[in-house]
Formats: C-alpha cells, sequence, structure tokens
C-alpha cells in the first residue's frame, strides 16, 4: 500500500487532533472552535508517544470556521548557497547538473491563498550563511556540495525538490564553479510524476568586464510536456537577478 502524502488537504473536526509525521519530527494539529492549535514536535516520529493535550502548548492561530487544514510544499524563503566541488568548465561549454532542495511545509486553513498561511516548516533544518561581501551581501542557507549529472538517477525523498541549473561559459577561460546563489524566490515548483522539479536555473557567464546573466525556465525533459504548477515564485521582482550570481566564479589562471 501506497504511502499517504503529506502534501493534502485533512478535515478536522472542533476538539480533535491530528499527529502528522515528517522527516524526524511530527506536527500536531488541533481544531478548536474557531482557531488552531500548530506545534512542532522536534526528534520524534512516534504518535504513541504524543499526549493529545500537549498540541495545546503550541502557537494557536485563530483562522474563522474552517474545518479544512491543507499542508503545501515550498521553496526556502531564503537563498541557498551551493558550494561548487571542484567543477570546472571549458571555454564556450555548457554544464547542467541537479542539486537536491530540501522542502519548506506551509500550513493553510481552508485553502491555499496567501492570506490563510498559519505557518511555514522547513523539513530539514539548513545552515543560515552569508553570500557576498559584508557590506553589500545577503542573509542565506547553505545547500552543502551534493551535486548530481543525471537527472534520471537522481532518487529524493518526499520532502526534496530536484534543482536544475544549466551554467554556459561564453568565456574564452577555464572557469571553476565556487560558490553559487540560488535565488529560491524566482523560482516555481513543478511536479513531474511523483517528483518536484523547480524551474530551471540558466547561468550564463561572459567574463570578468562583463554583465553575466541569469534566467529561469523549464525544459520537457524535467518537467515534462504539460507541467503542474505546484507552487509560484514568492516573488516576481527580477532587479536582483544581475546581482551577485557569478561571484562564485572566478577564472583558474590568474595573470598579473
Amino acid at each position: 500500500m501506497e504511502k499517504e502524502t503529506i502534501f493534502r488537504k485533512q478535515s478536522i473536526q472542533p476538539g480533535d487532533t491530528a499527529l502528522l509525521p515528517c522527516n524526524n519530527f511530527l506536527i500536531g494539529a488541533k481544531r478548536e472552535k474557531e482557531g488552531w492549535f500548530l506545534r512542532v514536535f522536534e526528534e520524534n516520529t512516534d504518535p504513541a508517544t504524543i499526549q493529545k493535550e500537549e498540541i495545546s502548548s503550541g502557537e494557536y492561530f485563530q483562522s474563522g470556521k474552517s474545518n479544512s487544514l491543507v499542508i503545501s510544499p515550498a521553496l526556502p524563503s531564503k537563498p541557498l548557497v551551493f558550494k561548487g566541488n571542484k567543477m570546472m568548465i571549458s571555454p564556450h561549454q555548457r554544464m547542467t547538473f541537479f542539486i537536491k532542495i530540501p522542502l519548506v511545509l506551509q500550513v493553510y486553513f481552508s485553502k491555499v491563498q496567501a492570506e490563510n498561511l498559519l505557518k511555514e516548516i522547513p523539513s530539514a533544518r539548513l545552515s543560515d550563511t552569508w553570500f557576498g561581501e559584508p557590506d553589500s551581501g545577503v542573509p542565506a542557507y547553505s545547500i552543502g556540495n551534493e551535486y548530481f549529472l543525471s537527472f534520471s538517477d537522481m532518487k529524493v525523498s518526499e520532502y526534496e525538490a530536484i534543482c536544475p541549473i544549466s551554467i554556459f561559459n561564453d568565456w574564452n577561460q577555464t572557469l571553476e564553479a565556487q560558490r553559487l546563489i540560488i535565488k529560491t524566490d524566482n523560482l516555481p515548483l513543478y511536479k513531474n510524476n511523483n517528483q518536484l522539479v523547480t524551474g530551471v536555473v540558466k547561468l550564463e557567464y561572459k567574463g570578468q568586464d562583463s554583465i553575466s546573466s541569469v534566467a529561469y525556465g523549464t525544459s520537457k525533459q524535467f518537467h515534462g510536456e504539460n507541467p503542474e504548477t505546484v507552487a509560484k515564485p514568492r516573488t516576481n521582482d527580477l532587479k536582483g537577478l544581475l546581482k551577485a550570481n557569478f561571484h562564485f566564479i572566478r577564472n583558474i589562471y590568474r595573470f598579473e
């Protein structure tokens, strides 16, 4: 029997509770007459060890009369920093690779719409980091250095999305991918069969004296013929796309 996904709508009547396992923790929900108690039980995946009364010590959200609770997947709210692991890109070559992104669980009442969002719960704890110069950088999460060269060979859990990244080196020197910032605010999330896949991050480097670019798109290979949108980008503000994306790339041949 296939495991029931956590990403779904469920009905909880006033006075009733639910304990929802996710990775290494449980989400406790208790329905009140016009609101919800929500509590995250860290390092616990056994509902039998939780007393229902414990949920009431969590956060309370006044939401009205709807008895429906919806959990929907989303990408992290802060950018992610990927540390390249000896990745070299020859002149005028394109490298496509894939990383895993831990999802965020968005808890809504009634239905998925911005004003109904109660709480965001990360499915995995990521380390805080900083990207860029001390006076002009941005706070971010560290995503590590694991990457894959084959989309079809990737194995991901229910709580992870695949992020395709394509870098084109439109320059006459070899580049080493070092620290790459992935602006998850601008990325949509799609469903392809049973996998969640972000939009393709398309980066182009044109040399140290030229403005480099980043764009987002879809691919039939990764998203299928008719991509099903699971989550829209958190923002449509594209003003910062030319900033800092290529601070992670440097020429591996230094000239004085």
